[in-house]
């Protein structure tokens, strides 16, 4: 890989300069990101951003990505450079309104949307809550369900998130949710591409 790119995949995509691994959680295979030498000075602490939620590993063991990068489908990515950190955005469509800016979080475990957006589509809560920690300390918040939505023009399956009220990204320009490993780990490997600003997945 020539460019600043983060592969997350379900194995190790060949060719990479380093692997790391983490240690699996609730029993589960343990995550491995594969980062180029030159981008981890910027890259990953950013991905987490402001929230960790707490919950079992990203990804299970799987297929590796097949090697044309012409059968891959592409989101575009709007990076933020900020206080020696890099901030991947995409963008997300949910029941046909948006789209809303969401951050890219491969270390959270759960997708999380912000309140305000949440009662503005009208989710329904499902009377569960979610332990959620970061800045704010550890809280537990309301989950809802959401049963369509899209990642830039690629649909994502039905599923849930968590609410909470989300602070202003540090352009002010408004932060929606955070995209967390619960819907990256539907996809077989997911590629972050800094310097061509897009978001990579497998073939349909």
């Amino acid at each position: 890989m020539d460019g600043g790119v983060i592969a997350v995949s379900r194995r190790a995509v060949p060719g990479t300069p380093e692997v790391r691994r983490t240690p699996p959680q609730c029993g589960r295979s343990a995550p491995i990101t594969t980062t180029p030498a030159h981008a981890r000075r910027s890259a990953p602490a950013a991905i987490t951003l402001l929230l960790t939620l707490s919950g079992c590993g990203l990804l299970d063991s799987g297929s590796t990505p097949p090697p044309n990068a012409d059968e891959l489908r592409t989101v575009d990515l709007r990076v933020l450079h900020s206080g020696g950190l890099t901030l991947p955005f995409v963008q997300v469509t949910i029941s046909g309104k948006g789209p809303y800016r969401f951050a890219l979080d491969t270390g959270a475990s759960s997708t999380v949307i912000d309140t305000d957006v949440a009662n503005e589509l009208g989710l329904q809560k499902t009377g569960e809550e979610r332990e959620v920690a970061g800045v704010i300390g550890r809280q537990r918040m309301p989950v809802a369900t959401v049963d369509q939505w899209n990642l830039g023009d690629i649909s994502l399956d039905a599923g849930e998130v968590a609410l909470i009220d989300l602070p202003d990204s540090p352009d002010e320009q408004g932060l929606q949710g955070l995209l967390g490993s619960d819907v990256l780990s539907s996809f077989d490997f997911v590629i972050v591409d800094y310097d061509d600003e897009q978001l990579r997945l497998p073939p349909a």
